[in-house]
């Protein structure tokens, strides 16, 4: 997304355009709010609004905004449902799977459902901002034919540099401003947009640790990558989640991918990084992202990654595929999923 934003952009406010938005269809805001203050009066509003027309309102922030906006709603709060973005939206794409379970237990509810998603927050890393600014692309992918509700999107100009706030602009087709929903002139339509898998990933540490696999490597892949997680200090079971996430990948590779590929792996101060490359072509924007039928036969690999793992990110062209998969070696033992 980043290497595609356009030079010199205006400040977010002069790029609305008055147009009245459709009704009956996914309404994807951004709101750009200075502080806790400005959280609260561009939140607030939109929840006691959803309230009073009856639809069925979820808020996923950080645990410090849920308690600023319950404490405002007073005894309405029990009305609303609040989900931690910490534990939902650690790995972004987790988070449409959230929204469509959302959805799908809404979906005999006339007047429709809001939410509210604030999966960027400060301390990401530039690995996570750049996937939460594809992600949010991709939610104009998953929703853009489906039923009528709403999204609210808080970013703070305050904490967040301007580059992150560029990428809201370029995601969300209008903007929540003093109260009033506005066509935003700066989004980017889903037939110009980068694709979410374009583009590259920085290159690994030079003291990364490399192996080229078929079927018949598996074995050794996996070895090679529980010695890894062990080194790093990881409980067993999420050393087990890192080897059965990493064996999909190579497993996809085998099946897809041309019968092998090179992995790659190495340790950042927080994670063990893993990264299989091979020379297949992902076409499905959504893929890993979209729960599978409990009777679907196979392809289920980079759904079982996106569950697995803290953080996802994908690159494919024509010319091969790279998958690289971060988790982290002192993560909480319980492990929040979305299917």
């Amino acid at each position: 997304m980043r290497n595609m934003r356009p030079t010199g952009q205006p400040a977010p406010f002069a790029t609305a355009v008055k147009v009245a938005l459709v009704e009956d269809s996914f309404r994807h805001e951004a709101l750009f709010y200075n502080g806790e203050d400005g959280f609260l009066r561009g939140t607030l509003p939109f929840v006691r609004e959803g309230l009073a027309i009856g639809e069925p309102t979820l808020v996923s922030v950080t645990t410090r905004r849920a308690a600023l906006l319950r404490d405002a709603l007073g005894a309405d709060a029990e009305r609303v449902r609040f989900v931690d973005m910490h534990e939902v939206g650690r790995n972004p794409a987790r988070v449409i799977p959230a929204w469509r379970a959302f959805l799908l237990e809404h979906a005999q509810h006339p007047p429709g459902v809001r939410a509210i998603g604030e999966p960027v927050w400060p301390g990401r890393s530039a690995a996570e901002l750049d996937e939460c600014a594809r992600h949010e692309s991709l939610l104009n992918v998953a929703f853009s034919c489906g039923p009528a509700w709403r999204l609210l999107c808080p970013y703070d100009l305050d904490a967040l540099d301007r580059d992150v706030i560029d990428d809201a602009l370029l995601t969300h087709p209008a903007l929540m401003h003093e109260g009033v929903s506005r066509r935003n002139g700066a989004y980017l339509p889903l037939e110009i947009a980068p694709g979410p898998f374009n583009g590259s990933l920085p290159p690994p540490r030079a003291d990364h640790e490399q192996l080229l696999f078929t079927r018949l490597g598996l074995g050794a892949l996996r070895k090679l990558i529980s010695a890894h997680a062990e080194d790093a200090g990881m409980r067993p079971d999420t050393a087990d989640e890192l080897v059965l996430a990493v064996n999909e990948l190579a497993t996809n590779s085998v099946q897809y991918g041309g019968g092998g590929g090179t992995l790659r792996v190495w340790r950042e101060p927080d994670a063990v990084v893993c990264e299989v490359r091979d020379r297949g072509f992902i076409r499905d924007p959504l893929v890993g992202r979209m729960a599978p039928p409990i009777e679907q036969y196979g392809g289920r690999g980079l759904w079982i990654v996106n569950q697995l793992c803290d953080l996802v990110q994908i690159r494919s062209a024509p010319s091969g595929t790279v998958v690289r998969v971060h988790v982290h070696a002192r993560r909480p033992a319980v492990v929040a999923t979305t299917g």
